[in-house]
């Protein structure tokens, strides 16, 4: 990898100290000063103890200062209040990094965030890399260096990035088990100092890790995280777990926006975004990784499934349906060449069922899979069932023959590089046909679930791979980046976040937003003279800075057709609203001709405190307030995921003309949303932007309302 990068020096170092170095038996230092030696580091320890000459047969210093020789990565285990002092020597000896292990410190209160402060303070002013603090460690199999007191750690292909360090210790005892091996193991603990996103951008460019593994309890500086796994994730695949599902995202808003953000979707929309793969537990989490290293990339997602029952097929069929998969009828010709292998009569279509001749001849399974790998309408193959345990169930003489086939099999994969995955309820038995399969590259499941689970995972790889948009930067307009502080300024001089709805317009329009008609009306008469100009029928709402839900307090009348029902609404609205909010300040009157019929949807973008700016989108009426048919996206938008916003929604159907109704504008949606993703981009201090309803139409939108709110 380009050793040009800011981390490499400190998964690579030349010479490593310990401040804090023990020899007690359990103690974390002991465990990771033991683990650095017997992991074989080949470059200069310098283990720091003033109260010690030697410890583990080596010298002891002292402190930092003692140290004669130059230091790369400088681990640091004692009392929070000392560690300021131990990173200013580190960084004053030209240290390019330090892990910090030590707990206590920003998750535990002020006193804990200042002394991060000072760290920080001293590591900005050096230069200095800073892991941690409250972290386990790291683990770098080119140092090679072992800095996370778990011993027997072995090279290999994976990558993890943990916020936990129990994750870590549960995933390298997966490895072990299963004789894996890592190439970085990185436990950013707190994370002051390197964010997640620079880990991902040096693993992205470390040519041994083939596969990263992340797992997340919070995020912070999403947006970034999600931009750089965007262009990891066209590289090499990304699985994360992501915990702390709760209810907080669901913040108190004033605005639909803003009710409707959930962290969980957010996380789930932005994930998307990046081609991340989530799973929601260590177990999963692995066998997909292995399933990565083992795997030929599949070139779509069409897969074969193959049985000797129709039961296990069809659990198959839904399993791979249910995760995205498609099962297609085979082609005349493929079917062709199976069904000799079939008892007469049995269907070749997909799944195949050739119950009755495998059991006691196992090597027609590998004929058939032969059959389908070499179509060209298939991309992977699914066989379920009891392979490895025809053993069992018909005669032993026939393990010798499963053996064979699983060899076969092997081969096949080899020849045609197309994924097979197998599920078997002995998949647990130690069957020497069960062990030639994984030995050969060949996922084994128990769970029919997981063996589609980890089909569908490879063929999102696959997505990732092709996927060639990107997100455009956007470029910031001063001129209207300034208009829209000086509305905000005026908002903010009278003491108010939510801005009007003639300002929400007025922002909407510097993006390029085609809007209906509106006009300004300061009294019931002059309502009426803009009715008149603007064509009957209309609508008229108040306009006041202490109103947001106009509707709640009858401040908006619909349809109006003529000259006196405008005067009669305008002053109908002036008491109304006067008895339900009489300390509001009534501005005016907003006036605009009534949107044509069409669709109603909701649009709207919010600050989410780990990802930053985020557009939502869905149908309005009742698919919003009961349904929640809504979907997110992190801003910036690339066309790419536009177009997924659009078409997750359940209601989809509906936009593009439901049994007679007419097609609406999918183009302008599309649009609105691309506006409403550079809005949010270049205005930070918008918190909220909410339009709902947005009425779509056959050719065009109509914005109904508008509602934007500003940061405090």
């Amino acid at each position: 990898m380009d050793t040009r990068h800011d981390l490499y020096p400190i998964f690579n170092p030349a010479a490593v100290a310990i401040v804090g170095a023990s020899e007690v038996p359990g103690k974390a230092a002991e465990r990771r000063t033991r683990s650095l030696i017997e992991g074989s580091y080949p470059g200069r320890i310098y283990l720091i103890n003033p109260k010690r000459d030697r410890l583990f047969g080596l010298d002891a210093y002292s402190s930092l200062t003692d140290v004669e020789g130059p230091l790369d990565l400088v681990m640091i285990v004692i009392p929070g209040k000392l560690i300021p002092r131990a990173v200013q020597d580190a960084a004053e000896k030209g240290a390019k990094g330090v892990v910090i292990i030590t707990a206590g410190f920003g998750e535990t209160g002020a006193e804990g965030k200042q002394i991060e402060d000072q760290i920080m303070a001293i590591a900005n002013r050096y230069g200095i890399q800073v892991i941690g603090p409250n972290c386990s460690g790291m683990y770098s199999a080119s140092g090679p260096i072992n800095l996370l007191g778990i011993p027997m750690i072995q090279p290999g292909h994976l990558s993890v990035l943990a916020q936990s360090g129990n994750i870590i210790d549960s995933l390298t005892h997966y490895a072990r088990r299963r004789g894996r091996g890592f190439s970085r193991i990185i436990s950013s603990g707190n994370a002051i100092g390197v964010p997640f996103h620079q880990y991902v951008d040096f693993l992205m460019e470390d040519h041994q890790t083939r596969v990263i593994l992340l797992y997340l309890e919070s995020i912070k500086q999403g947006d970034a995280l999600i931009q750089v796994c965007r262009k990891a994730t066209h590289i090499k695949p990304i699985i994360a777990l992501k915990v702390g599902n709760t209810n907080a995202g669901r913040r108190a808003s004033a605005s639909h926006t803003g009710a409707l953000a959930a962290d969980d979707r957010i996380v789930d929309a932005a994930f998307e975004q990046a081609g991340i793969i989530r799973v929601t537990n260590i177990d999963e989490m692995f066998d997909l990784a292995e399933a990565f290293l083992d795997c030929p990339i599949p070139k779509g997602n069409r897969v074969a499934i193959l049985s000797e029952g129709g039961g296990d097929n069809a659990v198959a069929a839904d399993n791979a349906e249910r995760h995205g998969l498609d099962v297609p009828v085979l082609t005349a010709d493929t079917q062709k060449r199976i069904r000799p292998y079939l008892l007469a009569g049995m269907p070749a279509h997909n799944p195949v069922d050739y119950g009755g001749t495998a059991e006691e001849k196992p090597s027609v399974i590998a004929a058939c899979v032969e059959a389908v790998m070499d179509a060209d309408d298939v991309d992977m193959v699914y066989l379920t069932g009891f392979f490895g345990g025809f053993r069992d169930i018909i005669a032993p003489h026939v393990g010798p023959l499963e053996t064979e086939t699983s060899r076969k099999l092997v081969e096949l994969v080899s020849r045609f590089k197309k994924p097979l995955v197998v599920h078997t309820s002995f998949a647990m038995e130690d069957y020497e046909a069960i062990n030639v399969l994984r030995q050969g590259g060949i996922p084994v499941h128990v769970s029919s679930e997981r063996a589609a689970q980890s089909l569908s995972s490879l063929a999102c790889q696959y997505t990732n791979t092709i996927r060639s948009e990107a997100v455009k930067p956007v470029k910031s307009d001063k001129h209207r980046r300034r208009k829209v502080l000086k509305i905000a300024e005026v908002a903010r001089k009278q003491g108010r976040r939510n801005l009007l709805e003639t300002e929400s317009l007025e922002i909407l329009r510097l993006y390029g937003l085609h809007l209906p008609s509106t006009a300004f009306a300061d009294s019931p008469a002059e309502v009426v003279l803009e009715a008149r100009r603007l064509g009957f029928p209309v609508a008229i709402k108040v306009v006041s800075p202490d109103i947001l839900h106009k509707s709640d307090v009858g401040g908006v009348k619909l349809n109006l057709t003529s000259a006196t029902a405008v005067k009669d609404a305008a002053r109908d609205i002036l008491r109304l609203v006067g008895v339900a909010s009489p300390m509001a300040r009534i501005e005016g009157f907003l006036v605009t001709p009534m949107a044509p019929p069409g669709q109603e949807c909701i649009f709207g973008i919010f600050q989410d405190p780990g990802f930053g700016p985020v557009v939502m989108f869905g149908l309005g009426g009742i698919f919003v307030e009961v349904l929640k048919d809504v979907t997110f996206g992190v801003a910036p938008l690339s066309s790419g995921d536009v177009e997924r916003m659009i078409h997750a929604i359940r209601g989809y159907p509906l936009l593009k003309g439901f049994r007679g109704q007419s097609e609406t504008d999918i183009g302008a949606i599309h649009h609105l949303i691309e506006c409403l993703s550079r809005i949010a981009v270049e205005n930070p201090d918008l918190a909220e932007v909410d339009l709902n309803p947005v009425i779509v139409h056959a050719d065009g939108i109509s914005v109904v309302d508008a509602r934007i709110i500003l940061t405090h």
